[in-house]
């Protein structure tokens, strides 16, 4: 059975690719952050790292309240205020002019980032037909932005700085949110009829709640994980 493949769907997997792979730039251009910023090549990689370590955090911990304003407000909104939001966060850490102002936009990076599981993935499995395969494909973009992550940023970084690193996925990301926005405000008035009657018809599955819960408690674990190994690198 063929699945119709909708522009929606299009944006939310560009949102899954995008969030983590805005998410390990600074495991890529950490060493270049270091030396710009004086520090010795022996030991830049594991000075800076550990400025990584709050947005990591901050990107699981703040999944439920990322879950919790979308179901009081919009998921729509949220994803458009994820693909804006974490571009702006990206390029304002491009801007920054000393390490401390790096791990502020870091720490925002990974605030902006911690919208897109609970809100992504809840629109994924709101399109009601045939979710495990929707997941799925929404799975293996977010797997491409980890892959992507080192090679697009070490393409970035051979041919401009790390500065430039953030700055252009940053930009990519806006497009994106902004492209999103205008198409969301296009099917706004057709759309608000069609949910209702869809909502009525489909649904969810008993317990989804507990299953956002638990995606959401998971994503908060991953980054609280994470903070720790990079924790343990030697300084």
């Amino acid at each position: 059975m063929r699945v119709p493949v909708s522009p929606e769907f299009i944006y939310i997997n560009i949102g899954h690719f995008l969030d983590h792979m805005i998410m390990l730039i600074f495991a890529k251009a950490a060493f270049s952050i270091g030396i710009d910023f004086g520090l010795l090549k022996d030991s830049a990689f594991a000075e800076m790292i550990s400025y990584g370590i709050p947005a990591l955090v901050l990107f699981g911990a703040c999944a439920p309240v990322a879950a919790h304003l979308a179901d009081k407000w919009n998921r729509k909104g949220m994803l458009t205020v994820f693909f804006i939001g974490i571009g702006l966060a990206s390029i304002l850490t491009g801007f920054s002019q000393s390490i401390i102002q790096v791990g502020f936009g870091l720490a925002s990076i990974g605030i902006f980032a911690s919208i897109y599981h609970p809100v992504g993935i809840s629109m994924v499995i709101e399109c009601g037909e045939k979710v495990g395969w929707r997941l799925g494909v929404n799975g293996v973009w977010g797997n491409m932005g980890v892959a992507g992550a080192p090679l697009l940023t070490g393409l970035i970084l051979g041919i401009f700085d790390w500065r430039m690193a953030f700055i252009i996925p940053g930009i990519f990301s806006i497009f994106v949110g902004l492209g999103f926005f205008v198409f969301i405000k296009s099917r706004s008035n057709v759309s608000t009829i069609k949910n209702t009657h869809e909502k009525e018809l489909i649904g969810f599955a008993t317990g989804w709640q507990r299953a956002l819960i638990a995606l959401s408690l998971i994503t908060a674990a991953g980054g609280f994980v994470l903070g720790f190994v990079f924790g343990q690198i030697p300084i």
